[in-house]
C-alpha cells in the first residue's frame, strides 16, 4: 500500500548573520544557510490493512515523513509510492475558518478531506454529538477552546473514506472520554481493513492500536518491528 524507496530528505535553513557593528543596527538581509537532513535514506514498506505506529523524539523525522506520504512534501532523494488514497489528519483544522459557524466549517472541512456536501449533510448531527459541541453549532468557530477545534476537525476527519490514514498527534486533542472513542474508532477503522500510520509519543497507545512499530532517529529508521521490543528499543536510544 506504501513504499518508500531509499527515502532522503533536507531542507535549507535560513539563518540572519550580521557581519558588523553596523549590520546589527541597519540589518540589509545578510543571511547563511545550513542543510537539514530530516530523513536519511528510508526504506519502509506497509502493507495494506497495517496498522503502523512510528516513535522517536521530536525532530527525529517522524512528520516529515508522514509529509511525504501525503504528498505535501516532494522527496529530495528516493521515491515515495502510496496506491491509494489517504486522509492526512496532520495539521489538524487547518481548512478551519474562525469567522464561519461551526456548522459552516463542518462542510468547508469535510470538503477539503474529500467528502460531499450531501454525505456530510447527513453526517452533520452525528458528527457535531460526536465532537461534543452540538449546542454551538451556529456559534462563530473561533470562539470555541482550541481543544474543542480539535475534537471537532478529527471526528470530520474520520469521516474521509480514503483508505489510508496518516495520523501524526491527533489523539492528544480532548478528554480523557473523547480520546477512548478516538482510540474506539481507530480500532473500528482497522477491523475495516483500513491502513494506518500514527505518530506519537504515547507508547502504550501505540501498543494498543498497531501491530509494528517504527523507532527513528535523527532522520533513520532504528528499528522496525514488533512493539513491545521496539519500545525497549525507543527507550535505548542515547540521549
Amino acid at each position: 500500500m506504501i513504499t518508500l524507496e531509499r527515502v532522503s530528505k533536507t531542507f535549507s535553513l535560513r539563518h540572519a548573520r550580521p557581519r558588523t557593528v553596523f549590520d546589527s543596527i541597519f540589518p540589509r538581509e545578510r543571511y547563511t544557510y545550513e542543510p537539514f537532513h530530516a530523513l536519511q535514506d528510508v526504506s519502509l514498506r506497509i502493507a495494506a490493512g497495517e496498522f503502523v505506529g512510528i516513535m522517536g523524539r521530536n525532530g527525529c523525522g517522524k512528520s516529515t515523513l508522514l509529509r511525504l506520504v501525503a504528498g505535501i512534501y516532494r522527496a529530495s532523494a528516493g521515491a515515495v509510492h502510496v496506491e491509494a488514497a489517504v486522509a492526512p489528519l496532520l495539521d489538524l483544522g487547518a481548512g478551519f475558518h474562525g469567522p464561519l459557524s461551526v456548522r459552516q466549517n463542518v462542510f468547508l472541512y469535510g470538503v477539503v478531506l474529500g467528502l460531499t456536501r450531501r454525505g456530510l449533510e447527513a453526517q452533520l448531527q452525528d458528527i457535531l454529538d460526536a465532537a461534543g459541541i452540538a449546542r454551538f453549532a451556529d456559534a462563530r468557530l473561533e470562539t470555541l477552546s482550541t481543544g474543542m477545534r480539535m475534537r471537532l476537525a478529527f471526528t470530520i476527519a474520520m469521516r474521509a473514506a480514503a483508505p489510508v490514514l496518516l495520523i501524526d498527534e491527533a489523539l492528544s486533542v480532548g478528554d480523557e472520554d473523547f480520546q477512548r472513542r478516538c482510540v474506539d474508532e481507530l480500532r473500528a477503522c482497522r477491523a475495516r481493513g483500513r491502513t494506518a500510520l500514527l505518530v506519537s509519543h504515547d507508547a502504550g497507545l501505540l501498543q494498543a492500536l498497531c501491530s509494528r512499530l517504527i523507532v527513528m532517529d535523527a532522520g533513520r529508521v532504528v528499528g522496525d518491528g514488533e512493539p513491545a521490543a521496539m519500545i525497549a528499543r525507543y527507550h535505548a536510544l542515547p540521549a
